[in-house]
């Protein structure tokens, strides 16, 4: 399944960071940065990088996914210049496995087998579960966005 841009709908690459492409998330880096601060917060990163979930950017931080991270302080910033220069350069950094769960994962991953996605003992060790519901013309539709630790693949599978 070919994911698209949130909002223009362009093709994403494998291993886009977030489901916004490249110019729409300089779009929204400018937008941030009329702010003049030195930093982002993880709702500026949440906006640019078109999370629905603050945690999502949070975890990704946590595993220095997202360049940039200022260490010392109870709350999460991350560095403009560094995170600018990912989202420009277009690149990821990757994660490193910390379990034998998660090297078998990577093992695959860098092979560019993500059918281990739908394998759900990885659920929370190599991939995070994000389920997305939207009620359109009176059907409830439902399904879980899984997205690769490592690369940052993402896996939709709709349950109804």
């Amino acid at each position: 399944m070919q994911l698209k841009c949130h909002l223009c709908g362009a093709k994403l690459r494998q291993g886009n960071p977030g489901p916004l492409c490249s110019p729409c998330q300089e779009k929204r880096l400018e937008q941030v940065a009329a702010g003049g601060s030195l930093y982002y917060t993880v709702s500026d990163l949440t906006h640019i990088m078109g999370f629905e979930s603050e945690e999502s950017v949070r975890r990704l931080g946590r595993k220095r996914t997202i360049p940039g991270r200022y260490p010392g302080i109870r709350r999460h910033l991350y560095l403009k210049a560094v995170v600018d220069d990912w989202i420009r350069s277009g690149s990821r950094v990757e994660g490193k496995p910390t379990s034998p769960l998660q090297e078998e994962a990577h093992a695959l991953c860098i092979e560019g087998d993500h059918r281990w996605l739908n394998d759900e003992r990885f659920d929370g060790h190599a991939y995070e579960t994000e389920t997305v519901s939207e009620f359109r013309n009176c059907i409830l539709s439902i399904s879980h966005k899984r997205t690769c630790y490592f690369c940052g693949h993402v896996e939709v599978i709709s349950i109804t």
